[in-house]
């Protein structure tokens, strides 16, 4: 499955530019909202979930709770939609619920190859709307703000459990560009449980 990959990725990405982060700074990340001013598909991670459910632009929500005693997060929506993400058409996706906050937002755009055209145009839309450094390992790129100085084990839990991330990966078969939006560490849940 798609997700699974992405958020083990996502992961890697965020774990090697911890690593390479420099020596003074705040521990702080930027709000969602300074992140990507507007959300993804007009929802903003951190948003009121009911809100989000009442929302126009998300439709015929199927939703899921959360199985298990894991409590990174609550419910999965899966949606249809008929909306643009960074220019390009898309159909559906999904948004996880952590209580009353909308956490993470995900979708896929389809593309003829990794040649596409359409390709290039999304990651270059997305780097003028994402407000932030990214870092490209092969054909995936993360967008995320660091602090300047490197931190611990313990101060990166933290970070991630409110630090926005944009994670874009083109698919193995090449035909689907995967986007995740949302705080690091539902993420890494939502890995997991798809891997279940």
């Amino acid at each position: 499955m798609l997700y699974p990959r992405l958020a083990a990725i996502a992961l890697g990405l965020l774990g090697s530019l911890a690593a390479m982060a420099a020596v003074d700074g705040d521990l702080a990340p930027v709000s969602p909202a300074n992140f990507l001013p507007g959300g993804m598909l007009g929802v903003q991670i951190g948003s009121s979930w009911e809100a989000m459910r009442k929302g126009a632009s998300l439709g015929k929500l199927s939703c899921e709770p959360r199985k298990g005693n894991d409590a990174a997060f609550d419910e999965v929506c899966f949606f249809k939609t008929a909306s643009r993400v960074a220019g390009a058409s898309i159909h559906d996706g999904f948004v996880v619920r952590k209580g009353d906050r909308v956490v993470l937002v995900g979708t896929g755009i389809a593309i003829k190859s990794a040649d596409d055209p359409l390709a290039e145009s999304v990651v270059r839309d997305l780097m003028t709307q994402v407000h932030s450094k990214y870092q490209q390992t092969g054909s995936d790129l993360l967008f995320v703000n660091l602090p300047a100085r490197h931190m611990s084990a313990g101060e990166m839990v933290g970070f991630s459990e409110t630090a926005p991330v944009l994670l874009v990966e083109m698919e193995p078969k090449g035909d689907e560009l995967a986007l995740f939006y949302g705080y690091l560490a539902p993420v890494n849940a939502f890995s997991v449980m798809a891997g279940e």
